[in-house]
């Protein structure tokens, strides 16, 4: 097997942790090829031969892996996610196990699922459409300013980064939302818009309870207007209710949707995958780019018995 590796040096606390999954696909004689990303390397060519090897290896958080895959849609090869980030939500959605030594079993014995990804379109400062494959959530609003003021320690400390964050915002912005999406238009005041490829955060928690990585879907959430203290049904739903499905998400408005375009007014800032982008026009639009990878998932992962049908 030859097996190309696309590697974040900067990506996070568990960046180290690749060198001993590379280390269990050498021990079986398989080929390695490793390509670290940055200043010195783009994504576009690191990956630029993607399509001659057997497997590939996307290592770094959730906006690498983001990066990574955006370059990777539709190439045919099979797709293995390590967890090198900070927070791994991609990752976790999945649901491979952790341990190096069986990701690279998985990565070995190559079972995949067909899975979606989500792409994001928004206007710049300079008036210039721009574009980018997002593989968990992006949106504009209160988890825009969390991700932002996240963003200059959350290396070194973490994801209590985002927890600290949150909490230095104590009364979020509210906005007006137009959302066009697949012919209809609501209007809605909130605090932040999120859209979904992907159901779950941190502690196994689904933000979108009827978010699936292959659905062909789109998840859209509006949360209404309040304060950071005024979310506590929310929070408390979701910890007596992970999955969503008895409590539901109190203060959310949901949709699903193939596209979407949303103007927020005034305009509170963007987010995708955890990366922060600027966006002073408060217009973007998403759509969902059904089933364009292949992933690599164990036994353990949701999606394998789909990968099986």
């Amino acid at each position: 097997m030859r097996c190309l590796i696309v590697h974040n040096l900067a990506s996070g606390p568990h960046s180290d942790e690749i060198f001993t999954f590379i280390h269990a696909l050498l021990a079986t004689g398989d080929e390695v090829v490793m390509r670290c990303i940055g200043e010195a390397l783009e994504t576009e060519e690191a990956v630029a031969d993607a399509r001659s090897f057997d497997r590939i290896v996307v290592s770094g958080g959730d906006g690498t892996v983001a990066n990574v895959l955006d370059h990777l849609r539709d190439c045919g090869v099979p797709i293995l996610v390590f967890p090198s980030g900070t927070a791994n939500l991609y990752f976790q959605n999945v649901g491979n196990a952790p341990d190096a030594a069986a990701l690279a079993q998985a990565c070995r014995a190559g079972i995949t699922a067909k899975v979606d990804m989500g792409e994001l379109f928004w206007v710049d400062e300079s008036g210039e459409t721009r574009r980018h494959g997002f593989i968990n959530i992006a949106g504009s609003g209160f988890d825009a300013t969390i991700m932002e003021k996240a963003a200059p320690t959350k290396n070194d400390i973490g994801e209590i980064a985002y927890v600290l964050s949150a909490l230095s915002t104590p009364e979020p912005q509210v906005a007006h939302f137009i959302i066009e999406h697949d012919g209809e238009v609501d209007e809605l005041d909130g605090i932040s818009c999120m859209v979904g490829n992907t159901a779950g955060i941190q502690n196994e928690i689904n933000l979108f309870p009827d978010c699936r990585m292959d659905d062909g879907l789109i998840d859209i959430a509006v949360v209404e207007p309040t304060t950071l203290v005024g979310l506590l049904p929310t929070v408390a739903a979701a910890v007596f209710d992970p999955a969503g499905r008895g409590l539901g998400r109190p203060q959310f408005k949901t949709f699903q949707a193939k596209s979407a375009k949303i103007t927020c007014t005034p305009s509170l800032g963007m987010q995708f995958d955890g990366e922060v982008i600027p966006n002073n026009s408060g217009v973007f639009g998403a759509r969902v780019l059904p089933k364009c990878l292949d992933i690599i998932v164990d036994e353990f992962s949701n999606l394998r018995a789909d990968s099986q049908e």
